[in-house]
């Protein structure tokens, strides 16, 4: 089992491999500020110190007859990256994203400043500023539409939308990356997809111009809070053709997002095909995305019962096509993601065609099982690579 150290972030360097993945507190949620088994560059130690990171873990070697502790670049010899094994020999593995970490992050800062810019009270805003900000957004915008409609692997799955855990950026971003995979699906061209993608992204521009009272409280509304909240759909499209940012299809999408096909949504209460296609797209992103993220008041829900929730709403709350375009582009749990069962055991993902109930190997005896056909037996949830290593060390 490879050796792991706490240091003092000031003394990490360039080279160390990280051990565990570093958070910041935000909100009621926490911000990734790096990923666990990735090397730490120069970029990396500028980030610990911008977010004023104190501790970090990092894998050690101990140099041979002699004991001393070896760290990264400290050294000449390289600390490998290892990866958590059983004794069975069962290993998780590396999952491919769809869209690269260091666009994500761009796109990341991207929308923060889009944010700062359209959230700014009334109507004056610094014109020079708000065009480089708009400038900068829509490059990115492109660049990662063309990475979610042609990557390689031409899905989506959950590593994919939980770089950041449960942090509002990171939440459009998401959304986004699941509605033009969608429509791809549905025969959007690149232009459309581009216009779903900020659609999509702005969705809840004005929940933060709601009452921080309602929007960070972690009990039950009530319903005059309800009420309230439910006005964020009316603010952020309004917001937004104040600030003359967007045209009547992206103020609708905003304002529509949270309609139902059956006509029992808000704010309008209308019904099929009276809702835009990108409003029922970013209704049904926004739905799985959300019922996925960790919350403060509850565990988020694994991949295959956020897609049976979401089923369980055709013809009431989501469009049926909208909803088998959503599942085509959707891999829930990709060859090699290591999950819980309701058994409390840990087993490696090891055939996912059938995307609900996939094949997989346990750690604890290495028996081969198809969920399909040990219906006893459910994924509770993702675990990552870290969890894994204290388990099974």
């Amino acid at each position: 089992m490879q050796e792991i150290k706490r240091i003092k972030a000031k003394n990490a360097k360039v080279g160390m491999v990280l051990a565990d993945s570093i958070y910041k507190v935000v909100g009621d949620g926490r911000m990734m500020i790096a990923r666990h088994d990735t090397e730490i560059d120069e970029k990396t130690l500028e980030n610990f110190d911008r977010h004023e990171i104190s501790w970090v873990s990092v894998y050690v070697q101990r140099e041979p007859g002699t004991g001393t502790l070896l760290l990264g670049s400290s050294v000449e010899k390289k600390v490998e990256k290892p990866a958590p094994v059983t004794k069975f020999g069962t290993t998780p593995g590396k999952i491919r994203s769809s869209v690269k970490v260091d666009l994500k992050t761009e796109a990341i800062e991207a929308i923060r400043l889009l944010f700062a810019a359209l959230q700014t009270p009334g109507e004056d805003v610094n014109r020079t500023n708000t065009y480089k900000v708009i400038h900068k957004f829509e490059n990115v915008l492109n660049r990662l539409v063309a990475e979610v409609a042609t990557g390689i692997s031409k899905y989506i799955h959950i590593q994919d939308l939980k770089v950041v855990e449960d942090f509002p950026y990171f939440h459009s971003l998401s959304v986004a990356m699941l509605s033009v995979a969608t429509g791809k699906v549905l025969g959007l061209d690149v232009l459309h997809q581009r216009r779903l993608a900020k659609a999509a992204i702005l969705h809840d521009i004005g929940k933060p111009l709601v009452s921080q009272n309602i929007t960070g409280k972690k009990g039950k509304l009530t319903t005059d809070e309800i009420s309230e909240m439910q006005e964020h759909t009316k603010i952020g499209a309004e917001s937004l053709k104040r600030k003359g940012f967007g045209d009547s299809e992206l103020w609708n999408a905003v304002l529509l997002h949270h309609e139902k096909v059956d006509g029992t949504g808000y704010p309008r209460g209308i019904s099929g095909d009276e809702i835009p296609l990108f409003s029922k797209i970013i209704a049904v992103a926004d739905t799985y995305d959300a019922v996925t993220s960790i919350r403060p008041h509850r565990e988020p829900m694994t991949p295959a019962d956020a897609l049976e929730l979401i089923s369980s709403e055709v013809g009431k709350s989501f469009d049926y096509d909208v909803v088998m375009a959503f599942t085509k582009k959707l891999q829930l749990y990709p060859v090699g993601t290591a999950v819980e069962l309701n058994d409390s055991r840990l087993a490696v993902v090891k055939n996912s065609d059938n995307i609900l109930r996939p094949i997989v190997e346990m750690m604890d005896t290495g028996e081969e099982l198809n969920l399909a056909e040990n219906l006893s037996l459910s994924i509770t949830k993702v675990v990552t690579i870290p969890q894994v290593r204290k388990v099974v060390s």
